[in-house]
């Protein structure tokens, strides 16, 4: 397939997505889907819907291996113990529940972090 196919067929693809979500969801929600799309660069050939659904097994394995090294890490150099470590791992729960409800973002979290503790965290987006 030529370039110009190529490119032709990634237009056509992206019109039909675009009229099969205003005709399921509406106008507004292409819209949002619109921003998201330039925020993250994803694909059109998966909805926003679908690529959480794809991806919350990462999410979840990832938030249980963190837990795991910083209980480990918070018992290796404060002694912690289980009543602490529960303690950390509920607000860790709650903390991702609210990123989940939309009630908080990551970005919410860093600036919480630099105002209370004065220093810096960055998150590496996959530009």
């Amino acid at each position: 397939m030529s370039k110009m196919d190529s490119y032709m067929q990634g237009r056509t693809e992206g019109m039909e997505f675009a009229l099969r979500l205003v005709k399921d969801k509406g106008i507004e929600e292409l819209e949002k889907e619109i921003k998201f799309r330039q925020r993250t660069g994803i694909s059109l050939n998966v909805t926003r819907q679908e690529l959480n659904a794809a991806s919350n097994k990462i999410k979840e394995m990832t938030l249980d291996t963190y837990s795991i090294l910083s209980v480990a890490c918070l018992c290796d150099l404060w002694g912690f113990g289980k009543k602490r470590c529960q303690q950390f791992m509920d607000k860790m729960s709650e903390g991702a529940q609210y990123l989940v409800d939309d009630l908080a973002t990551w970005d919410d979290y860093r600036q919480a972090i630099q105002e209370r503790l004065g220093f810096e965290i960055k998150i590496r987006w996959n530009d």
